[in-house]
């Protein structure tokens, strides 16, 4: 009879640290990351990871800052990058040292021509290895419809699937 009773209580501890621990993997499960702005970086003797670590403190629960903190921006900005609940992200978004909380999105590349694009041609020399791993980029910092880049010439008809639409205003003429 004790023997039963001692291996209840084991089974029972079993499944109630069980539960514990899958709880808080459900936690983390409800995490995503936020970049939190905070603007320029003040003047004079300041500590911006320390600031960061000490504004996560006020708003995380159940974790610690060194399980949520992605990254501290020091140089350019001030802000960080950090893995929170929705409900952590507002509490952020309202406190007075923070200018802005928003989800981190991945994006993607939206050309796939950037060698007729840059205005290369096929008789050019290439180097496939060279050429690994290598993105070029152009940053365009503003619409003008009548820019190469939203050229649709060479394009043949939308695919069957896309289920947009443009829509032309004055002075805008819809490509293809």
């Amino acid at each position: 009879m004790a023997n039963f009773k001692f291996m209840l209580f084991i089974e029972v501890s079993f499944i109630l640290l069980s539960g514990i621990s899958l709880s808080s993997i459900a936690a983390d499960d409800d995490r995503k990351a936020y970049i939190i702005y905070m603007g320029s970086l003040p003047g004079g003797e300041y500590s911006p990871t320390s600031n960061h670590h000490s504004i996560l403190q006020q708003v995380i629960k159940g974790s610690s800052v060194a399980d949520t903190l992605i990254r501290s921006y020091t140089r350019s900005f001030n802000g960080f990058a950090a893995k929170l609940t929705e409900d952590e992200a507002k509490k952020l978004a309202s406190m007075k040292e923070v200018v802005s909380v928003f989800p981190n999105r991945v994006l993607h590349p939206q050309t796939t021509r950037s060698w007729d694009f840059m205005g290369f041609n096929n008789t050019i020399g290439r180097n496939p290895t060279m050429e690994s791993n290598v993105i070029i980029s152009t940053l365009d910092y503003g619409i003008w419809p009548e820019s190469p880049s939203f050229s649709d010439e060479g394009f043949g008809p939308a695919p069957k699937k896309w289920t947009g639409a443009c829509n032309g205003g004055e002075n805008f003429t819809c490509n293809k």
